[in-house]
């Protein structure tokens, strides 16, 4: 399998998991071209969905804002790919892939409704799930990210942590809002993952 069709299962995968935790079961869902988004979706009630997906990393912020000698001496004291994952990601990493989405000149098929999925703490990184978890609040997403969403072609975005299952939404008449709040156990680790019964998923 090549890297673009993982990555294209990937997407798909990722957009599932929002669906299911949403309650919504798509009767079609496929990756689309570029420059279209990544991911079409038609759900049971006719509404069709245009979901362009991307993943919030740790520290994508500081990388980013780093001048370049400051991120090479950084890579080369780092110790081995876990560091860079090492502490949790934040509303920062998130304004950071929402600033590199907004301005993308997207072609939205006819009828679809255009909506941006940003996934975090991703089971496909294999670190401990607690290490990969995303520390935000409600008021640092629309102080950092409203904006410039709000001036964006987005009609809904959403940040879906899967481990924990926290999912919040961002729509122009609620700004961001909490749909479900992350589940951690005793230790402060994710919740374990809910499973459909049916399909083990």
């Amino acid at each position: 399998m090549d890297q673009q069709t993982q990555q294209e299962n990937r997407e798909r995968e990722w957009v599932r998991r929002l669906l299911e935790q949403k309650g919504m079961h798509p009767l079609e869902l496929k990756s689309l071209k570029t420059p279209a988004p990544d991911v079409g979706v038609r759900l049971p009630d006719g509404r069709l969905l245009a979901i362009e997906v991307t993943e919030v990393l740790a520290g994508e912020h500081v990388r980013r804002t780093a001048k370049k000698k400051e991120a090479h001496l950084a890579r080369q004291a780092a110790v081995g790919i876990y560091s860079m994952f090492a502490l949790p990601a934040n509303a920062s990493d998130v304004a950071c892939r929402i600033e590199a989405k907004v301005g993308k000149d997207y072609h939205v098929p006819p009828g679809h409704q255009l909506q941006l999925l940003l996934a975090a703490s991703t089971f496909e990184h294999g670190a401990v799930a607690a290490t990969l978890l995303l520390y935000v609040s409600v008021q640092e997403l629309n102080q950092l990210t409203h904006d410039m969403l709000a001036r964006s072609r987005y009609q809904h975005v959403y940040l879906h942590l899967q481990s924990g299952r926290g999912l919040y939404e961002w729509n122009r008449r609620q700004r961001w809002h909490e749909i479900h709040p992350p589940v951690f156990d005793a230790g402060g680790a994710p919740g374990p993952q809910e499973l459909d019964p049916q399909t083990g998923k």
